[in-house]
């Protein structure tokens, strides 16, 4: 029924109202139905690839000395983590840079001791007894 203005009244909107409620939901054009076995599958893979990313992140974490260890971010995902131990270790925050700090590194560098072990007795005499300048 309609007003005279030409609006629906209330009994038609009630009327309509069962045969719109029949009608299957349409999906959007352009978007497709993923079977659910290929989804569980994509997730399983997705899970899998997560897994091996925190395996290789927790080795990377390992080669870092334990007393430097609390340095990394643990609010990280594995992936992130990564670059960040591999940068951190490129700068040389975890490597060899601390040992050249250490009081032993600035002794001045002795000679090796010549290896005796090719000589016979008599070389071996020769060289003590050769004085030095």
């Amino acid at each position: 029924m309609t007003d005279p203005n030409g609006s629906a009244t209330d009994t038609d909107a009630t009327a309509k109202a069962p045969d719109q409620n029949n009608q299957e939901p349409k999906q959007p054009q352009g978007q497709h139905m993923i079977p659910k076995g290929r989804f569980d599958e994509v997730v399983g893979q997705k899970k899998a690839a997560e897994a091996a990313l925190e395996e290789i992140a927790s080795s990377l974490v390992e080669e870092v000395p334990e007393d430097m260890r609390d340095l990394i971010p643990a609010d990280l995902p594995p992936a992130a983590r990564i670059k960040w131990v591999r940068a951190a270790m490129a700068k040389g925050i975890f490597g060899a840079q601390a040992g050249a700090t250490n009081p032993d590194s600035k002794r001045p560098g002795a000679k090796a001791p010549p290896d005796l072990s090719g000589l016979n007795p008599r070389q071996m005499m020769a060289m003590g007894y050769t004085t030095s300048k």
